[in-house]
């Protein structure tokens, strides 16, 4: 499909418009290009503290992130308040993350601005499975539709990974651990800033065997970070990250209920992420930024014969035993994401009493996907062979394309009052232009220190390419994609507050959301053909609560803790929504004496939660239950010398049983040694 002739107007546009700033004298921009601190810019598209903004957001730092030694962003994540993190199983098994109680597919997934959802999935959703923790600054959660800034899939929310820019002389570090499952990992890096150029740079390979027998998992991830201040208000940054993972993984025997070994089955994937981004400010009061993107996903699946598995399917009948036994099967998909942002940020403004910021921009954004998929199948009736059946499915290269024109505007008045309004259209491919909005307020009461938040948002989501084109399977009754879907429609206000107390050093947070999604694209099953497809036919409303406390006692302790209350419900069959807690709290607590030892320890408690509804003899549905789990994970490490330290880490400490999805069991104790050479 041909780029849309508008779009190369535009970026025309923006070309010429850096070649016109580019002469000007960079002394009219004494200041420079601001670098990040540790601020929220997700939440706004500019650099602002996340405790004074009407917009429910979370940073996990560059230092939480080492004191915790949790090695995938997903472990961080499962510590966030209003996310729930799921994985299927041990390590390099599909996880996936819920906002408030909402579908992943309605989470985004950025790395550097950058989306990393994976178009070629049912739902879009972003698999965190072989996410590590390299080079990683800071991760912002946004929770809440993001959709005036984002465009399509930030309906529940918005993750953005940050990556380290060099900062000081060249650094360099040798990191390795051992421990547990015969697990292996190893992590170079390195940083620094040399001139006008800075650096970052890293390596890391994992090996496991998992948590039971033939669960083996690899994982390489790489990552650098280039950037150049060609002139004092002139920077260029350039991105790279590739992640490969493989792993043997189990089926599930739908019948028990339980994973059952299969030592020839496996998952391959590969994702690579680049972007590049050009900063300019031509005055005080403008700057302009442009990013280009790019995010592939590809994966494999390959699965061989085996006795034991469900591969070999045996259905009693009365004329004797009906048998199939899969032989063979191979299937590949390939995502992929390209994006171009143009950002202005203009200062309207900046006043002692009043600051007005008017942020406006564009950006375009291609999906690209096709896969592949072939089986062979062999069949007895009574001992007697049937015949073997080959079965193909090519799903053909298809694209979509959605431009959207954004605008956010932030008022604040005597440094007590923010007032947020922003808008944004977008015209999706086939699905008719959508507008979303976002109207938001806080209010600082300075006598009590206390900040009231008010906010509402509206989101939305296109179909996805595998929900639209996906090929029909007459062996499953698929009838195919739908190309008659139109997009998901979102809703949700929030009302709350953020208190200090003891000169800041406690601080305390309440959210009360209410969310409501429409037009919700389900795979539904016509009773009468037993045949299926996707349709726009649900309704999810959901509310709760969420809860946040942070204390710094003395100097060296950090005490943090939050509790979520959501209750989602699926409109059309008036039950809960599955495998979402009601409850879920954590509560951590990081120790530094005086930069020579330094511990962690942290416990989350996930509550009871519908793992799936079946019917039972009557035709009723019944809910079968997850049940409810905590966990205790820790770490502790030792200087010995400025350049080198050891440490010990522990996850699932208390060596507890529980499964995050009914039927995968998730790893038990691990412990982990290991230690770190800087230089």
């Amino acid at each position: 499909m041909q780029i849309r002739s508008g779009c190369w107007w535009w970026l025309l546009m923006v070309l010429c418009s850096f070649l016109w700033v580019l002469p000007i004298n960079a002394q009219e921009n004494p200041k420079g290009v601001a670098r990040m601190g540790e601020v929220v810019v997700t939440a706004t598209r500019v650099k602002e503290k996340a405790k004074i903004l009407p917009v429910s957001s979370s940073v996990i730092t560059e230092d939480e992130i080492k004191a915790t030694g949790f090695e995938t962003v997903s472990d961080l994540l499962r510590y966030v308040e209003g996310a729930y993190i799921q994985a299927y199983g041990g390590p390099g098994r599909a996880t996936s993350l819920r906002i408030r109680g909402l579908d992943s597919r309605w989470v985004m997934v950025m790395v550097d601005g950058m989306e990393v959802n994976d178009p070629m999935s049912i739902g879009g959703a972003f698999d965190f499975s072989d996410l590590s923790v390299d080079d990683i600054e800071r991760i912002e959660i946004v929770r809440g539709p993001e959709s005036p800034l984002y465009g399509s899939d930030a309906m529940a929310g918005v993750i953005n990974i940050i990556t380290k820019t060099g900062k000081k002389k060249p650094s360099f570090s040798l990191s390795a651990y051992t421990g547990s499952m015969d697990t292996w990992q190893t992590r170079f890096s390195s940083s620094g800033k040399v001139g006008i150029l800075d650096y970052s740079l890293s390596a890391s390979h994992m090996e496991t065997n998992g948590i039971a027998k033939d669960d083996r998992y690899w994982r390489g991830s790489y990552a650098a970070k280039i950037g150049v201040d060609l002139l004092e208000n002139l920077r260029l940054d350039g991105t790279l990250r590739f992640i490969n993972g493989d792993v043997q993984y189990d089926d599930f025997d739908y019948k028990a209920y339980e994973t059952k070994n299969d030592p020839n089955q496996y998952k391959k994937t590969d994702r690579l992420i680049t972007t590049f981004t050009a900063t300019y400010i031509p005055f005080d009061w403008w700057e302009t930024q442009l990013k280009l993107g790019m995010s592939d996903t590809r994966r494999k699946y390959s699965d061989k014969w085996d006795p034991e598995s469900t591969d070999h399917s045996v259905y009693h009948t009365a004329w004797g035993d009906y048998v199939i036994d899969k032989l063979k099967s191979e299937s590949s998909y390939t995502g992929r994401i390209k994006k171009i942002d143009w950002q202005n940020t203009l200062h309207v403004m900046d006043r002692k009493n009043v600051k007005d910021t008017l942020v406006v921009g564009y950006e375009y954004r291609e999906d690209e996907g096709k896969s592949t998929y072939w089986s062979k199948t062999a069949s007895y009736w009574g001992g007697w062979p049937l015949g073997i059946r080959v079965s193909k499915s090519r799903f053909p290269s298809h694209t979509t394309q959605l431009i959207g024109y954004y605008a956010q505007n932030e008022l604040r008045v005597w440094d007590r009052v923010i007032l947020l309004a922003g808008i944004r259209y977008d015209d999706p491919d086939d699905f008719g232009g959508r507008t979303t909005y976002n109207l938001g307020a806080s209010y600082h009461l300075k006598p009590t220190d206390t900040i009231l938040k008010v906010r509402y948002a509206t989101g939305f989501r296109t179909p996805t390419l595998f929900e639209l084109y996906a090929p029909p399977n007459p062996s499953w009754w698929f009838l195919g994609g739908n190309r008659g879907l139109s997009s998901e429609e979102g809703e949700s206000y929030e009302l709350g507050f953020t208190q200090f107390l003891f000169s800041k050093r406690l601080t305390f947070d309440f959210t009360f959301f209410h969310e409501a999604i429409d037009k919700k694209i389900i795979y539904y099953i016509d009773p009468v053909t037993w045949q299926g497809s996707y349709r726009n036919i649900a309704t999810v409303v959901d509310q709760g609560i969420e809860a946040g406390l942070s204390l710094r006692p003395f100097k060296g302790l950090i005490l943090k803790a939050n509790y979520t209350y959501t209750n989602p419900e699926d409109r059309e069959r008036h039950l809960r929504v599955e495998r979402v807690p009601l409850n879920q709290w954590s509560a951590s607590a990081f120790y530094n004496w005086k930069d020579k030892v330094k511990a962690y320890l942290s416990a989350r408690f996930v509550g009871d939660r519908v793992d799936s509804y079946r019917r039972d003899t009557s035709g009723h549905l019944k809910p079968y239950y997850a049940n409810a789990y905590t966990v205790v994970d820790g770490k502790i490490s030792y200087r010995v010398h400025s350049h080198f330290e050891v440490f010990l880490k522990g996850q699932n400490i208390f060596d507890r049983h529980y499964e995050e999805v009914k039927g995968y069991e998730a790893p038990t104790a691990q412990w982990y040694i290991g230690g770190k050479v800087t230089f």
